[in-house]
C-alpha cells in the first residue's frame, strides 16, 4: 500500500448543484480531492476534457487551472476536501479513479468530511488520518470493498427535524417552513422544538433555519459560478438584497467579497452557530438514502 505523508485539511464539504451550474476556470492553490456522488460532470484540465459520471474521484493539484461543468439535466452532488501535504510527495499520485457501488473510497472520504466538521483537535487529526488512508487506496487502486458510514448521536427531535427538512427541500429551493409547520410535522410543540434548538445550538428554530440556508449559499458561492441572484433564490430568500444582508451579518463579508476571497485562495469562514457545519453534513448524508444512518 502506498505511504502517504502527513497532511492538513483546509476546506471540506458535500454539496448539491442545480442543473447547468459550473465552477471555474479557477487556479488551484492547494490539493483537492473531488468525488461525484450523483449526476454527471465534465472536468476540464490543461486543455483536456474528462467525463466524470457518478463514482468518479479526481485529484486536483496546486498550480493547475481547471473547470467543472455540472450535469446540465439533473442535480449533481459531489464532495470535496482541500488539503496540503506537510512534506514532499515522493511519487506522483493518479489523476482519476472510477468507483463501483461497493467502493470503500467514497464512504471513507465522506467520513473524513464528517470528522472534519466536528471542529475539534482530536476529530481533525482523525479526519487527516482518514484522508491519508483514502489517498493511499486512491494511489494503489484498492477501492472495491464494503464501505464505512459516519454515525452520530443527536437528539431524536433534531433528527426528525432534519429529516423533515431533507424531504421539504430535496433538490428544490430551501424555502423555510414556519416554526409552527416544522414543529407540527415532527410531532412536537413549538416550545419543545425551541428548547431543543436552544440546547443544541443556542439559537431559536427560525435562526437555525436561516443559518442552514446561509451555509448552503456559502457553499454555492465558493463552489459554483452561479449568479448571486440565483443563489439567493435557491436558498429561499425573498430577494438578493435580503440574502446579501443576512449573509454579511453572518460571515462579515458580502457574497461578492466572499467569493473573491475564496478564489484568491482564502478559507471558508466558520459558521457563527457552533456545530452548524456538522448538522449541514448530516442533512446532506440523509439525502443519500432514506434509510441512511447518520
Amino acid at each position: 500500500m502506498r505511504e502517504i505523508p502527513d497532511l492538513r485539511i483546509k476546506i471540506f464539504g458535500i454539496a448539491d448543484y442545480p442543473p447547468g451550474a459550473s465552477l471555474g476556470p479557477r487556479l488551484l492553490h492547494d490539493f483537492e480531492i473531488v468525488w461525484i456522488e450523483r449526476g454527471n460532470c465534465r472536468w476540464e484540465l490543461d486543455d483536456a476534457i474528462r467525463e466524470c459520471p457518478a463514482g468518479t474521484v479526481v485529484l486536483c493539484r496546486p498550480g493547475s487551472v481547471d473547470r467543472f461543468i455540472w450535469d446540465p439535466v439533473g442535480v449533481t452532488r459531489h464532495g470535496y476536501l482541500h488539503f496540503e501535504f506537510l512534506e514532499e510527495v515522493d511519487e506522483p499520485l493518479p489523476v482519476m479513479r472510477s468507483c463501483q457501488s461497493n467502493d470503500v473510497l467514497r464512504p471513507l472520504l465522506r467520513h473524513a468530511v464528517w470528522l472534519a466538521s466536528l471542529n475539534d483537535a482530536n476529530s481533525s487529526d482523525l479526519a487527516s488520518r482518514a484522508l491519508r488512508q483514502a489517498l493511499s487506496w486512491f494511489a494503489s487502486g484498492h477501492i472495491s470493498q464494503s464501505g464505512l458510514v459516519a454515525t452520530d448521536n443527536q437528539h431524536p427531535v433534531l433528527l426528525r427535524a432534519l429529516r423533515d427538512l431533507q424531504q421539504r427541500w430535496g433538490d428544490g429551493p430551501r424555502v423555510p417552513p414556519t416554526v409552527a409547520e416544522w414543529a407540527s410535522e415532527i410531532g412536537v410543540s413549538r416550545g419543545h422544538l425551541a428548547r431543543v434548538c436552544n440546547e443544541q445550538f443556542g439559537v431559536a428554530p427560525q435562526e437555525l433555519l436561516r443559518h442552514l440556508r446561509l451555509d448552503h449559499g456559502l457553499m454555492l458561492l465558493a463552489r459554483s459560478n452561479l449568479k448571486i441572484q440565483i443563489i439567493s433564490e435557491l436558498c429561499g430568500f425573498a430577494s438578493p438584497f435580503h440574502f446579501s444582508r443576512c449573509f454579511k451579518q453572518a460571515y462579515e463579508k458580502s457574497p461578492r467579497d466572499l467569493r473573491k476571497h475564496i478564489r484568491a485562495g482564502g478559507n471558508l469562514p466558520l459558521s457563527p452557530i457552533p456545530g452548524l457545519r456538522r448538522v449541514v453534513q448530516q442533512l446532506i448524508h440523509m439525502g443519500f438514502s432514506a434509510d441512511s444512518p447518520l
